[in-house]
């Protein structure tokens, strides 16, 4: 009998031998499930603060674009109303003073009523020359056509074309540089930027040299990083909807350069530019034109 309880001790040792063996094998298995779960429940905690991070993200982009598009609106509300004041102010001026041209009959009347006419006719079309530039800009189709053209020459026809749209008391300067200029840029674009930068002096009824220097009231400091953005008057009584000089600064950075200005409160106001350009020598002795490198 005792081999069989040897048999009976052999087949005890071989089952507890295949509960340890299967316990191990369900303990590790817990062990990676428990690590698995753990990682999972980090995975998604990770997930989680990602996910809130994306909502103040996008809550933030949100508001911005909120605060977008109320800026937008109050630019497009500013807009109507400054454009709608403008033309009907030249407007108003052309059909009044059209019936009194015809009703007139004094030749010196009829001739400052057609004077008068003519310069609104001018004001309306150059309001709409810059709706049209400013679209133009938006869209990204301003093209420049560049030729060459001296800019001294330039300076000194758009001072007289200014000078005879003002009053006598006025009286526009040119300082001309020793050295003649060759620049090769869009030349109606430059008389575009400086003829503004001369009426915009000369609205103030003050003297301007060009570059352009005024002695007008010139620009509170607040306003003066502001002067270049849309729909921005330093002057609110002033004529003009405030798209001129965000023209003249479009302009003047796609042909290479900068624009800036400098201003002391009743003391004047200088705008300026720098535009690529080339000096040139004029021999008096010769009619011939030098390029200097």
């Amino acid at each position: 009998m005792w081999y069989l309880s040897l048999l009976f001790i052999l087949f005890l040792i071989i089952i507890f031998t295949y509960f340890v063996k299967e316990y191990r094998r369900y303990r590790l298995e817990l062990d990676k499930t428990l690590l698995e779960y753990h990682s999972y429940v980090v995975k998604m905690d990770k997930l989680e603060k990602e996910n809130i991070q994306l909502r103040r993200e996008l809550a933030i982009e949100k508001n911005a674009a909120k605060e977008r598009k109320e800026k937008v609106n109050q630019l497009k509300a500013a807009f109507l109303a400054n454009i709608s004041h403008e033309i009907r102010t030249p407007l108003n001026a052309i059909v009044g003073f059209s019936n009194l041209l015809i009703e007139s009959k004094d030749v010196s009347e009829r001739r400052q009523y057609a004077q008068i006419i003519s310069a609104n006719n001018e004001l309306l079309l150059n309001l709409v020359d810059n709706i049209l530039d400013l679209a133009k800009i938006e869209s990204g189709y301003l093209c420049l056509h560049t030729s060459s053209f001296s800019l001294s020459e330039l300076v000194r026809e758009i001072a007289m074309k200014c000078e005879s749209r003002v009053s006598d008391e006025v009286k526009i300067i040119v300082k001309k540089p020793e050295n003649d200029y060759w620049a090769e840029l869009d030349k109606k674009r430059i008389t575009q930027v400086l003829e503004h930068f001369v009426m915009n002096a000369l609205v103030k009824e003050a003297a301007v040299i060009l570059s352009v220097t005024d002695t007008g009231c010139g620009i509170p400091s607040d306003k003066l990083n502001k002067v270049f953005d849309r729909f921005e008057k330093a002057d609110s009584f002033v004529q003009g909807i405030g798209i001129g000089l965000s023209i003249c600064k479009s302009i003047v950075e796609q042909m290479g350069g900068c624009i800036g200005v400098e201003s002391e409160l009743n003391a004047g106001s200088k705008f300026w530019i720098e535009v690529p350009c080339h000096p040139i020598c004029c021999s008096e002795e010769k009619n011939s034109v030098y390029l200097m490198s």
